[in-house]
């Protein structure tokens, strides 16, 4: 039986040279982008290392050869600089390597325990997902994390679990939020031969060298590029409000916790797609809270200062829901523009009213079934794990119907699988 408990993520053009100014703010900066046709392109965005080089853009090839994620090498020209570049994914064998024997394959009952750093309604589709291919591969495991958002209470958990799982012969997935606090256990479990793959949010994604260095492996990621996904937010709500604005958008990010990692880079990749349009002003990331009355309350408190916002996006469930809210009590539907991540009821309900114009889905059924399915493959067949990125989805009036039905029901699911795996 598997079960949650709550336990209280220079440009070439033809054959013109792009040259982009040092020293610049982020919105000129921007501006030239967009003037040389590359600034709405997210593989454009990822690959400039001089707008990000955090851990959510790649910066490095698997091997950790190179600081702009190509292995040294562009993608035109002639020359050894000119050669495509592979994905070099390192082989290190698994705890279970010696005992492995593929003319004779077993199939052993392992334990895989996820441990987050919330149990909200959201992870309900990773739950599922998790539920699905432990089932499928035969094995058993837990889905474990604080009520509300706790990153302390997490480690506690993470020290926990690895101290009485199996050695060797079980396997952890986690999201991780940051080095400081998380780096201690999950060198722990890699130290015990408990491997570890990452879920949802991992501050390593990405960063190959480090974490081999570090590890001695390398901790896959499966989950959203959060930069990316903020541009496409971005970019997406940018266009669904010139239809309703003819002239200046003001634009107000929201986010409902500063400190989280994902969240953050949301934040920052909206503000990229709006800064490299000439008629938006951002205003500063609003931190609305994860209490969604707070939030609602935070939201109508910033447009009651500044009335002249016209587009709110949230990089998370509470800014969309809250920024519906405002358009509903003051009838804002032809002005106002909002949108933001997930699918929870809320937010299904206020694309369906009209008073949210879109979200974004992030895939949590593959955020818990895609772990599980690589450290099968890893464990029992020896085939290296490695990043899947998730992607995103835009969510309106034109697939609200199936979203519904299929999000809606993920406790629906939930709630079978108990009663049949």
């Amino acid at each position: 039986m598997v079960k949650c408990m709550p336990d209280g993520n220079a440009s070439e053009h033809g054959d013109e040279i792009v040259s982009i100014d040092l020293g610049v703010s982020r919105r000129n900066l921007m501006k030239q982008m967009s003037a040389v046709g590359i600034a709405g392109g997210l593989s454009a965005l990822a690959g400039c290392g001089g707008l990000r080089s955090d851990s959510q853009t790649p910066t490095e090839s698997a091997d950790g050869e190179s600081g702009d994620g190509s292995g040294g090498q562009s993608d035109g020209g002639g020359g050894s600089d000119s050669l495509p570049t592979a994905l070099r994914v390192p082989l290190v064998p698994p705890p279970t390597a010696d005992s492995m024997d593929l003319a004779n394959p077993t199939h052993e009952e392992r334990e895989m325990v996820f441990v987050t750093h919330v149990v909200d309604e959201f992870m309900t589709g990773i739950i599922v997902g998790m539920n699905d291919a432990l089932n499928n591969v035969g094995w058993t495991g837990e889905f474990i994390g604080p009520s509300s958002h706790d990153p302390a209470q997490q480690i506690e958990t993470l020290n926990t679990t690895i101290s009485r799982l199996n050695n060797g012969e079980d396997a952890i997935a986690t999201s991780i939020l940051n080095k400081d606090q998380y780096t201690g256990p999950i060198q722990n479990a890699i130290d015990n031969d408990i491997p570890v793959a990452s879920f949802n949010t991992s501050v390593y994604s990405g960063q190959y060298s480090e974490m081999m260095d570090t590890f001695g492996t390398v901790i896959p990621y499966v989950g959203q590029k959060f930069v990316e996904a903020g541009v496409a937010v971005g970019q997406t709500g940018y266009e669904r409000a010139t239809e309703k604005v003819d002239g200046e958008i003001v634009a107000l990010p929201t986010t409902s916790a500063p400190d989280h990692p994902a969240l953050s880079a949301r934040a920052e990749g909206i503000r990229m797609a709006l800064e490299a349009q000439d008629n938006v002003t951002v205003l500063d990331t609003l931190n609305v809270s994860g209490d969604l009355s707070q939030a609602i309350n935070r939201v109508d408190t910033k447009y009651s200062s500044t009335p002249d916002i016209n587009l709110i996006l949230g990089t998370a469930l509470q800014g969309a829901i809250a920024g519906g809210r405002l358009v509903e009590n003051n009838s804002l539907q032809d002005e106002m523009t909002v949108g933001g991540f997930d699918l929870p009821g809320p937010t299904l309900d206020g694309i369906e009213k009209g008073t949210i114009d879109f979200t974004a889905g992030q895939d949590p059924y593959s955020q818990g079934s895609m772990p599980v399915n690589m450290m099968w493959n890893y464990m029992e067949r020896g085939v290296p794990m490695k990043d899947f990125n998730t992607g995103i989805s835009v969510i309106d009036e034109s697939n609200l119907d199936f979203a519904r039905r299929r999000s809606g029901s993920w406790g629906d699911l939930q709630s079978w699988q108990d009663n049949n795996y």
